[in-house]
């Protein structure tokens, strides 16, 4: 999570500049950043009234006066919510890590392939973030997770190195954009529509907006990068459609 101060690597919860506090998801609302709805079966929020009780929270028509106008929608979120790296456990990066030079002028969209399968609870979301440190230290050497960023199938974006260091995610390419990451396989078939559309249509506008992406930015498939299957044949022909793909 950007701060908007300086960069500095950290292993612990970013502080939010007004609060000074560690950044927590606001569980009242929702991954897109519009107020979460009740569960099913909760209690309404406004009290009932008694049969034969005159009602004085009615609106203004149901009294005989003029109703007001519709509310107006709640506008977009800014951004979306992002998990940073203490709230999923990472480890300490190894070394020291580069910087980017923001604008960047690329993205590049993968899948994660193990694990294989999508993760839809936090719990599992971050095992697998775990996980994949782990393997991408221990076995492939990196010094971190590769990813930029990493998408769930919980309705959240998981930190991975994040929008101001450089990642290990496309060979050649890892300094001129972000690597965004599907946690499954989606070779068969495609990642949860909201999970598309947490990427397309939340976090990359919001990557715009916020000056880490050029607006002409160029969106691509790993494959389209080097000799891989990745990100998958059915997750390819998805962004094929997104705004930027070249």
């Amino acid at each position: 999570m950007d701060t908007g101060m300086s960069p500095r690597w950290t292993s612990g919860c970013p502080l939010d500049g007004h609060q000074g506090v560690p950044w927590m998801p606001d569980l009242t609302m929702s991954p897109r950043g519009f107020p979460a709805r009740p569960p099913r079966g909760s209690p309404a929020t406004s009290p009932r009234v008694p049969k034969g009780v005159p009602n004085t929270r009615a609106s203004p028509a149901a009294r005989g006066g003029r109703a007001p106008p519709a509310p107006l929608p709640p506008p977009p979120a800014e951004c979306p919510a992002v998990v940073p790296r203490c709230m999923w456990g990472a480890r300490p990066y190894r070394g020291t890590p580069s910087t980017l030079t923001p604008p960047l002028p690329f993205v590049y969209i993968h899948h994660t392939h193990e694990p294989g399968a999508p993760c839809r609870t936090f719990a599992a979301c971050t095992r697998a973030m775990r996980a994949m440190q782990r393997f991408h230290q221990d076995t492939r050497g990196w010094d971190d997770i590769g990813y930029s960023f990493v998408v769930g199938s919980d309705g959240y974006l998981y930190e991975g190195r994040g929008w101001h260091w450089v990642g290990a995610h496309t060979r050649g390419y890892n300094s001129r954009g972000y690597g965004v990451g599907y946690v499954g396989d989606y070779t068969a078939s495609p990642p949860d529509a909201d999970a598309l559309a947490l990427v397309r249509d939340a976090f990359l506008p919001c990557a715009v907006r916020t000056g880490r992406l050029r607006h002409n930015y160029t969106l691509r498939g790993h494959r389209q990068m080097g000799r891989t299957e990745c990100p998958g044949d059915s997750l390819f022909r998805e962004i094929e459609t997104w705004r930027g793909f070249q």
